[in-house]
């Protein structure tokens, strides 16, 4: 999400005006992008964790060139094994972000972030490097574009649940970016006088713990089986969002949902004008407790008069 804006005027910068993105699987970067109109292709450039993980990185990445023979290479990323790949490749102009790595030398179009620039924040890295090369991005707002179908079939599927809705993003990738699924149960009882349905998503693993938090309270829905484009427009279609630090939290933002983020390790700046944060302290995301959670939620429902929204304004 936080990549869009500077994509985007990449793309802006092409005759097509379209790119080819390279990500990572685990980033289901295709399915989250599967409308945009700026990405033409999305290419997986997987990661391995073995011993000759760099080999096959250069490897896979060399293929991948070899293949969409591009024009250039923009690396939005630390990491020398695209830029080895594309100077391997014979990639007429390979841009990275440099930052004094091994990256550097592969690449043959400046200017470069400074070492000193290594321990910013991502969002502040693009920003910079965006400058750096003359790529004009007027807002950091994702603005995520959803698939019309997805958002139709959700709108449907939930149609007779009152609201407005609550999205809970219960998920993350990591324990201390997990709030605990008893609080956010609590949470969801403390604001059932604002939202009518309260909906619970995160991986297929999940559902379990999300019913078992859930019990006999009224008015929640476990939504965790929903594919990804429909969980995005879930978040889209709903009058709020509370949730970890992580993908669907992102994804609030970028479809212009209110959100309250919860913080853990690394927080998240409030890059958009759709999130604000709570962090716990010194990365625990367990010290935030219920009535700060709800307290956020209830102030910003008040003052931004939240309410679902529909599939048009989606």
């Amino acid at each position: 999400m936080w990549h869009l804006p500077t994509i985007r005027a990449i793309a802006a910068t092409t005759p097509e005006g379209e790119v080819v993105l390279a990500a990572r699987p685990a980033s289901r970067a295709s399915e989250v992008l599967a409308v945009e109109p700026t990405v033409s292709k999305v290419v997986d450039a997987p990661n391995y964790k073995d011993r000759l993980k760099g080999v096959r990185e250069v490897l896979d990445f060399l293929r991948i060139c070899r293949t969409e023979k591009p024009r250039a290479v923009w690396i939005l990323e630390k990491i020398d094994r695209p830029a080895i790949a594309a100077a391997l490749a014979g990639v007429p102009e390979r841009r990275g972000f440099g930052l004094g790595h091994g990256q550097e030398g592969w690449l043959n179009t400046g200017p470069y972030l400074p070492k000193s620039m290594r321990p910013a924040h991502r969002i502040d890295k693009l920003e910079a490097f965006e400058k750096a090369h003359g790529l004009v991005v007027t807002s950091r707002e994702p603005a995520l574009k959803l698939d019309p179908k997805a958002l139709a079939a959700v709108a449907a599927r939930y149609a007779d649940r009152p609201g407005p809705w609550l999205t809970l993003g219960i998920g993350a990738s990591e324990l201390p970016r997990t709030w605990p699924a008893e609080r956010f149960a609590q949470a969801a009882a403390a604001l059932s006088d604002l939202f009518g349905t309260v909906f619970w998503i995160g991986g297929p693993h999940e559902a379990e713990r999300a019913r078992a938090a859930i019990g006999d309270l009224p008015g929640n829905v476990v939504a965790c089986d929903l594919t990804l484009d429909q969980s995005a427009a879930l978040i889209a279609l709903s009058a709020g969002f509370l949730g970890n630090d992580s993908g669907p939290l992102n994804v609030a933002a970028a479809v212009g949902t209110p959100a309250v983020g919860l913080m853990g390790t690394s927080p998240v700046p409030a890059y958009s004008r759709w999130l604000s944060i709570l962090d716990g302290g010194a990365g625990r995301i367990t010290d935030i407790s219920v009535d700060q959670a709800t307290a956020a939620v209830r102030a910003r429902f008040t003052a931004e008069a939240w309410d679902n929204r529909s599939v048009v304004d989606a």
